[in-house]
């Protein structure tokens, strides 16, 4: 009778301490569980591939057809003179004549209307700026300054370049 009271006992003593089976046995579940996800990732990328890459190329190809149709445009803007902000001193003019690059438009009498709000653009920009940031490479920051604004306001345009044809300071 001692020998199965000490078999009961030894029986709870294994029972209470933890297996070393049991935390490997759930990484392996774990592991499992990715390994599944993986390929149901996967296989749904494979079985949906071909939508996902067409669609990607008939909108390349779309883009291409569309700028083949209408070829950019050179938007000449008529000359204009603005004065610079001197901040109460002598004032100081410039004299500027550009040319816009614009594609997605058909012809340009389609931005004959729209050349009175590229100018603004052009004058609120030259009030602002001063007669010091347009030294050195300083027109180069105009131009890009410009042109970005040009983007914004023409925002369903496709404002490409723009190109300065004269700059006169005096």
């Amino acid at each position: 009778m001692s020998e199965t009271v000490t078999g009961a006992q030894e029986a709870d003593a294994a029972a209470a301490v933890p297996r070393a089976d049991a935390p490997k046995s759930k990484r392996k579940l774990m592991m499992a569980g990715a390994a599944g996800l993986v390929l149901l990732i996967g296989g749904g990328v494979f079985w949906e591939k071909d939508k996902i890459f067409t669609s990607k190329l008939k909108q390349n190809v779309g883009s291409k057809a569309a700028a083949a149709m209408h070829p950019p445009i050179l938007l000449g803007i008529p000359p204009m003179v603005s004065n610079l902000d001197t901040s109460g001193g002598h004032p100081v003019y410039v004299k500027l004549t550009a040319k816009v690059e614009i594609n997605g438009v058909p012809n340009e009498a389609a931005l004959q209307d729209r050349i009175a709000e590229i100018q603004d653009v052009f004058q609120t920009y030259l009030h602002e700026t001063r007669p010091q940031d347009i030294r050195g490479n300083g027109i180069y920051r105009l131009r890009e300054s410009i042109l970005r604004r040009l983007r914004a306001q023409l925002a369903p345009l496709q404002v490409t370049n723009l190109y300065l044809v004269e700059f006169l300071v005096q």
